[in-house]
């Protein structure tokens, strides 16, 4: 019997790397994960360890081609990743230095240095950034103060997606939407920013090629089909950055749609016609980026550092160890003594960008229960994702969205989902697939390798029923009151106790 041709997409996560095998008929045939390593030298510091993500990579491969039935049926692959975390490779392709991981903020000296070298208004100008630490410009300047023999043999800094892709085929490149995070991306002509690139001296040549997601690179290597257990005749393409994946995936790609994308943290993100200039758009810790599947695309974005993570956090520090379904159930129960939970428990992102922004609870009784305080757990993050929104509204002055979808973990939290959709007022489409980023992936390789004729036909293939999940008015009026007249102000309520409590430390 013929079988269906296959495409394999892996995305590296922040806490596990995911993979899917899907076939021409659009149907996942496999899929698996392994947990991402990550190394701590010294506290506060999170690195990513080139040699054991590549071993890591090759575990989650051979875990879903082991699944499959004919394993020279496997076309192609793509990677997709989280930003800001990039690995020096020298001319002989061998890794220099750990990759630093996007939240780790050891960068703010080096920021700063490059804000006054370079210029605020510049930076933003150039990049379409809110100039931040986490951006990979930042993390290359760390390692040239403080591993300058790495710096300077350097041949190449690849994004985590662009590294194993160089792993499996030899040929290094990235994408506008990984190479927009850089801080050193020009997003009106749409490649490196050489000017901000030799004002702070890293040569422009020490980046790859930007080439558009999709686009073919070349074969495996016989080494990487060796360790992966795929043919040798895979064709690799280039990847993207794991939110962007997820949105093209799930068709949320378009302008007045407001895609939503879970997992450790939340990026919301929607297509805009052209960059803006705004300096306030900046100043409210919104971001630009660039986008290159079908067209050239520029979206605008805002970010909550702990999303996904904070749920862990609780699970794992206040609850117990207690299972997520069980919190949820406890959760669902609560209707009395439910405090408000501010999520910065790293930092605060959007709308008001601080690095030493702390997290808290507020309106704690001695009848709040655990499962009232995880309630006000899920109630932050959709009042953070509901201030993301409005600035994204009102700042940028964007139309009403006319759409709000929704991957990740909405799927398994459906209490969250509702949350959400009450704190908006409006409705949620959640994508049912599970792993939509990975999917998204996917579909690079199949546009990579021939499978797919174009970016329309790959999603159109893709494309799952979402589930509508609908506010309750009565509830909807509570957390809309809560939000109005207790969230919005309470960051600037705390702020000065927690810049105080950061200077203590």
């Amino acid at each position: 019997m013929p079988h269906h041709d296959l495409v394999l997409g892996l995305d590296v996560g922040t806490t596990n790397l995911k993979c899917l095998v899907l076939d021409d008929a659009g149907t996942i045939v496999a899929q698996g994960s392994e947990p991402t390593p990550r190394f701590h030298p010294r506290p506060d510091w999170t690195d990513f360890e080139p040699a054991s993500l590549w071993e890591a990579a090759c575990r989650a491969i051979r875990a879903v081609v082991s699944q499959l039935e004919h394993r020279e049926a496997v076309k192609g692959i793509a990677v997709s990743s989280l930003a800001e975390s990039v690995v020096p490779i020298d001319s002989q392709g061998q890794p220099l230095a750990p990759a630093i991981a996007w939240f780790d903020l050891r960068t703010v000296a080096e920021y700063e240095w490059i804000r006054d070298r370079v210029g605020y208004d510049t930076l933003f100008k150039v990049s379409g950034l809110n100039p931040d630490p986490m951006f990979g410009l930042c993390k290359i300047l760390w390692v040239k103060n403080h591993n300058p023999a790495a710096f300077q043999r350097a041949r190449y800094w690849l994004h985590l997606a662009d590294y194993v892709a160089f792993r499996l085929c030899g040929i290094p490149a990235t994408d506008p939407s990984l190479a927009c995070r850089t801080l050193a991306y020009d997003l009106h002509r749409g490649n490196w920013a050489s000017e901000i690139l030799e004002a702070v001296d890293v040569a422009p040549s020490s980046l790859p090629p930007i080439c558009k997601s999709g686009t073919r690179l070349g074969v495996l290597t016989p080494l990487s089909a060796t360790a992966t257990d795929l043919p040798k005749s895979t064709v690799v393409s280039v990847g993207i950055h794991d939110h962007p994946a997820g949105a093209f995936a799930a068709g949320g790609l378009k302008e007045e749609v407001l895609f939503d994308s879970i997992g450790t943290s939340e990026s919301l993100n929607t297509i805009i016609e052209k960059p803006l200039f705004d300096p306030h758009i900046a100043a409210q810790g919104l971001a630009q980026g660039a986008v290159w599947i079908d067209k050239p695309t520029c979206y605008l974005s805002g970010g909550l550092q702990t999303a996904g993570a904070a749920v862990e956090w609780f699970r794992r520090e206040l609850g117990g160890n207690a299972d997520i379904a069980k919190l949820v159930e406890e959760a669902a129960d609560a209707d009395e003594a439910i405090p408000v939970f501010l999520p910065h428990l790293v930092r605060s992102e959007t709308p008001h960008p601080d690095p030493r922004a702390s997290g808290a609870f507020i309106g704690i009784r001695s009848m709040t229960t655990r499962g009232a305080m995880f309630r006000s757990v899920l109630e932050g993050l959709a009042f953070e994702a509901r201030a993301i929104a409005d600035a994204m509204v009102t700042v940028a002055g964007l139309p009403p969205f006319q759409k709000i979808l929704t991957i990740g973990t909405s799927l398994q939290n459906r209490l969250l989902t509702q949350i959400k959709a009450d704190v908006y007022g409006f409705p949620i489409n959640v994508n049912p697939v599970r792993e939509t980023v990975s999917l998204g992936a996917a579909l690079l390789a199949g546009l990579g390798c021939g499978m797919f004729a174009d970016a329309a036909a790959a999603v159109g293939i893709a494309r799952r029923e979402e589930i509508r999940v609908e506010p309750n008015l009565d509830h909807s009026k509570r957390m809309q009151t809560r939000y109005q007249e207790v969230y919005r102000n309470l960051y600037g309520q705390l702020r000065t106790a927690h810049h105080r409590l950061h200077s203590l430390a």
